[in-house]
């Protein structure tokens, strides 16, 4: 291994445990941050496979060199090359009223673990890059809840929300990159519930990278979410390694990430407090081409992860707040300290040239302060949450494809009435591989303890039994 890359692995132990509580604390306050909802990306090509819910990331990390090619698309000055690339996603939910669907598992965050991604919010985002021989300039811009449609929301248009600079070949090593600014990096997607195994990290921070080759890397990261005071949130660096290596038809991910913060203040509440999150990915060919399985696997180890500001998003919650809220327990879990266990797989298939199938699923046993032997929904304490689901999908023409999703969540093993299925025919019209647009329609039956969250809708405690959607979505 050539020396960077020793520098690499040697840097990788030194951030996640040899950074005292001191030098957190003079970590840059001014790192910027985005709190920006969700990247969603969907890929509409002909593999019966991937008919529904396929997955292409705009953001992508893998580490490639831009060279100034005006054979190439984009705009170029001199020597410099522009690229615009961008996601957009246009959906109109409703209930047959018609009015605004009410739904429990359609807010990304709230919903938490019964998060199903089927009703899905609008969402834009733009990605503007500078090129000049090995090096890029990024900025990223969100939005979200269109104001044209609906009343405008100052906290849904992020504006510039990332901004960052990238060097490829770093001090002339052809594998070696370096990214330093606002930026974010995801690990572990699992795509049909669009959320993350280990973790998107939101964050003003640096990242190094070693490529051995194709699918085999090294990455280390530092960096930090600005406090939040008003939610008695501290200032929170965030640290990540990640290594991964191709074996035969697999490809293994390992991962370890670390968020804190040690940013008491006077007449301030703010404690102490730690997660870390640990784990395993695999992506495997399957053979005779049916198609590649993911599997994932991770341990988070929380302690009083409330007074976490937002740097890392997990499983459908954002920061130490979110993970308390949806899985801890607010009331008595000592300010969110417990842990969870977790599983996850993605398996698409292509069955024939028409015919595709994706099998998927995620599991979460939980370990919390929280007990209570009486009352089920308000304990927290060894509580399985499971759910899996199943798309086939038939294609009818290069132009038109139909698809039945079934999708069954479970939000507490040990108490089967807090549950629900939901039942959706989809019939989408492929827009080559730039987009697509499609109507869907969704039955849901619930269980007796399924209701709308506190303060949802007013006066209103069921959810709807039937939702209807027509989406429109494009990626360049």
């Amino acid at each position: 291994m050539r020396l960077p890359a020793i520098v690499v692995a040697v840097c990788s132990f030194a951030v996640l445990f040899a950074v005292t509580p001191a030098a957190a604390d003079e970590t840059d306050k001014s790192d910027k941050k985005t709190d920006a909802s969700k990247t969603k990306a969907v890929e509409t090509n002909a593999e019966p496979a991937e008919l529904i819910s396929a997955e292409a990331e705009i953001a992508d990390d893998t580490v490639v060199e831009k060279k100034v090619d005006v054979s190439k698309p984009g705009y170029h000055v001199g020597d410099t090359w522009f690229e615009l690339h961008g996601y957009a996603r246009m959906p109109i939910n409703l209930q047959s009223t018609p009015r605004e669907p009410f739904l429990i598992d359609n807010d990304y965050f709230l919903s938490g673990f019964s998060y199903t991604r089927l009703y899905e919010p609008d969402w834009t985002e733009l990605f503007l890059s500078a090129h000049n021989g090995n090096y890029t300039v990024r900025f990223g811009l969100f939005a979200s809840l269109y104001s044209d449609y609906a009343t405008p929301e100052l906290e849904n248009q992020f504006g510039i929300a990332q901004a960052s600079v990238r060097a490829n070949k770093f001090l002339n090593y052809d594998q070696l990159s370096v990214e330093l600014g606002v930026f974010w990096d995801r690990f572990g997607h699992i795509a049909p519930y669009d959320t993350y195994m280990f973790g998107r990290t939101h964050q003003g921070g640096l990242k190094t990278r070693w490529q051995f080759k194709k699918d085999a890397h090294l990455q280390v990261g530092l960096g930090a979410h600005q406090e939040q005071l008003q939610q008695n949130q501290g200032l929170t660096p965030v640290a990540h390694i990640n290594a991964q290596w191709p074996f035969g038809k697999a490809v293994v991910g390992g991962y370890l990430l670390r968020s804190w913060t040690r940013d008491k203040r006077q007449l301030s509440p703010i404690q102490d407090g730690d997660l870390w999150v640990a784990g395993a990915d695999v992506r495997y060919d399957l053979p005779k081409g049916l198609g590649k399985a993911y599997l994932a696997a991770s341990y988070y180890k929380a302690s009083k992860v409330l007074y976490l500001a937002p740097a890392l998003e997990l499983m459908h919650s954002t920061g130490g707040r979110g993970l308390t809220e949806n899985f801890l327990g607010l009331d008595s879990s000592n300010d969110g300290t417990g842990s969870l266990y977790n599983l996850a797989a993605d398996i698409p298939l292509t069955v024939t040239k028409k015919v595709g199938v994706r099998a998927f699923g995620m599991m979460s046993w939980v370990r919390s302060d929280q007990v209570d032997a009486m009352n089920p929904l308000m304990n927290r304490d060894r509580r399985l949450y499971l759910k899996w689901g199943v798309e086939p999908g038939y294609k009818i023409s290069d132009t038109i494809r139909a698809s039945l999703r079934y999708d069954r969540v479970i939000l507490d093993m040990h108490d089967a009435e807090n549950s629900f299925r939901v039942f959706s025919p989809r019939v989408s019209f492929p827009l080559s591989k730039w987009g697509e647009l499609f109507v869907m329609f969704s039955h849901y039956r619930y269980g007796d303890k399924i209701q709308l969250r506190p303060g949802q809708v007013p006066l209103e405690t069921m959810p709807d039994s039937n939702v209807f959607k027509v989406q429109a979505q494009a990626i360049w």
